[in-house]
């Protein structure tokens, strides 16, 4: 099993230093990509995620969308595979749009994506929450475990399970998370995104990418007993409130631990 981790100025340090061992830099087409890339490139393969059209299963201008720079680019990056969100904007949708209305467009693009890419195609659960439903973020709530199942099955493409996606929603929606990630299509899971979860400044649950904490080690080596992924891949690199010398051990010690957690699954 293979680790992944975020580019950081943190893992660039941790690397260099020799003190954690990781197969991948999980990086995007976004922010100091392109000055970054030669740097990254160097010290690992990448695993790209994110070409800069903020890509996903429900978006209505596929056509934007430059497949020869794609697969160039992830050629150079060495990415085994290339994950989108399986997601649809309420602004992606037409007045009227059931829910199998949304099933058949998200099928037309998945095969858009999946017969125009040279890797496979992994699609990666979003999390549900109500200020994610309006803008600037405008996610239609996409997330039953059979909808995800259908979508992945009959378009035949790969799972990429994001733990702290499922766990804020299972949160939300006051389920209990085992049971909703086992209803999830756990055989097709081929990477796996890991970080720890919050709340923002108004108190509610998000999404925000940081340390995580022992309840997040504990399921992820849950959900190893369940599926057989190729990859874990840590979403950290730091946060707002935290210097450089907490982001560096914070780093350090949760690779390490995911490393060890990866390592005693049989």
């Amino acid at each position: 099993m293979y680790i992944g981790c975020s580019w950081s100025k943190a893992l660039k340090f941790l690397i260099e230093k020799d003190s954690v061992n990781i197969d991948y830099i999980k990086s995007g087409v976004y922010g100091t990509f392109n000055e970054q890339f030669s740097n990254m490139r160097s010290m690992r393969p990448i695993l790209l995620h994110g070409l800069g059209y903020f890509e996903r299963t429900g978006m209505k201008n596929i056509e934007i969308i430059d497949f020869n720079f794609a697969n160039n680019l992830i050629r150079k990056c060495n990415s085994p595979h290339y994950g989108i969100h399986l997601a649809i904007k309420n602004s992606d949708m037409y007045p009227g749009m059931t829910d199998e209305n949304i099933y058949e467009h998200m099928s037309k693009q998945i095969q858009i994506f999946k017969n125009n890419l040279t890797v496979p195609l992994l699609l990666e659960n979003i999390h549900d929450l109500p200020k994610e439903r309006v803008l600037p973020i405008d996610h239609y709530p996409y997330i039953m475990p059979e909808q995800i199942s259908r979508l992945l099955t009959d378009n035949d493409v790969s799972f990429l399970l994001d733990l702290t996606h499922a766990k804020i929603t299972a949160q939300h929606h006051g389920w209990n998370i085992h049971d909703y990630i086992r209803e999830l299509p756990l055989n097709r899971v081929v990477e796996i995104h890991v970080n720890g979860s919050g709340y923002d400044k108004d108190g509610f649950i998000s999404d925000t990418h940081q340390t995580m904490e022992n309840e997040d080690y504990k399921l992820l080596e849950w959900v190893l007993n369940y599926t057989n992924p190729n990859i874990v891949t840590l979403e950290y690199n730091g946060v707002e409130s935290e210097d450089d010398d907490t982001i560096i051990y914070s780093l350090e010690k949760q690779l390490n631990e995911i490393q060890y957690i990866c390592n005693s699954i049989k």
